[in-house]
């Protein structure tokens, strides 16, 4: 079906009288994955989706945008539930920065993601690893030449459960992520950093706990080949993946060894709808 043709059908269905809908707009991946380990044949997902977004303008340079999505399991055709899992937010920014409010991005992924790039990894060496969080408030301020700066409270029903900070620093050739977080039992830190020399990426990060876990990671890629090392004191993984350009869709063949499990090998397809 025709994008707009769908997000019309879905601003009608929804519509409330006196409400004038924002022109929505139809987003999706579709990612199946066939493993193998210990000469055993699975089908998994790698994170399909599908999502609608739309934004306003609201003058004086301010705008609002919303965003809503669903998580989808190829593997046997069922949409995702529970807590975090998907992005849903409605979004203020102009040229003050932006807040945005719902299930989001927590801003720990910044270093997290300098390094725990690859798919199918467990990200051993991020201690305190946050992917998306729920019933949050995240304030992120305008930048400061090459310096960010982003704001993150989540709520509970009683009290502030826990909040967080993080910044960024673009050298030129090296780029630097940390960030901090605060909760009711523990508190995590995360730094990591990155350069590009001659075509090839590297990076390493560190993490650790107030509790005394810490972590490390280091992540490479050479000509395409996307190589990852994370380890913890009771953990550690190593993974590669390596992405081919089919025309239209992209498959990505990877592997995974996991300390304590066999090594899997997956390939997974990846179409933008």
């Amino acid at each position: 079906m025709n994008k707009k043709l769908l997000a019309a059908a879905v601003a009608s269905a929804v519509a409330v009288p006196g409400v004038v809908a924002a022109d929505a707009s139809f987003y999706g991946a579709l990612k199946p994955r066939i493993n193998v380990q210990d000469s055993n044949l699975s089908m998994s997902d790698g994170a399909s989706r599908i999502g609608w977004k739309s934004s306003k303008d609201m003058g004086n340079g301010n705008t609002v945008s919303g965003k809503v999505e669903l998580g989808l399991d190829m593997s046997d055709g069922h949409i995702n539930t529970g807590n975090t899992s998907r992005v849903t937010t409605v979004s203020f920014g102009g040229d003050w920065g932006s807040a945005t409010v719902g299930s989001q991005w927590s801003v720990m992924t910044g270093p997290d993601w300098v390094t725990c790039v690859n798919s199918g990894s467990s990200c051993a060496g991020h201690v305190g690893y946050q992917g998306r969080v729920a019933d949050s408030l995240v304030i992120t301020g305008p930048a400061v030449g090459p310096l960010g700066l982003s704001m993150q409270a989540e709520a509970d029903g009683s009290d502030l459960a826990a909040w967080a900070i993080a910044t960024g620093i673009d050298l030129g050739s090296i780029n630097i992520q940390a960030a901090y977080r605060d909760t009711d039992s523990d508190d995590y830190t995360e730094v990591a950093a990155s350069t590009t020399v001659a075509g090839i990426t590297l990076a390493a990060g560190f993490s650790s706990a107030g509790s005394g876990a810490d972590g490390s990671s280091i992540f490479a890629n050479v000509s395409g080949l996307k190589m990852q090392y994370d380890e913890t004191a009771g953990d550690a993984d190593l993974s590669a993946n390596y992405d081919v350009d089919l025309g239209g869709a992209t498959m990505r063949l990877g592997v995974i060894d996991n300390e304590g499990s066999e090594t899997k090998v997956f390939v997974q397809w990846m179409y933008s709808l």
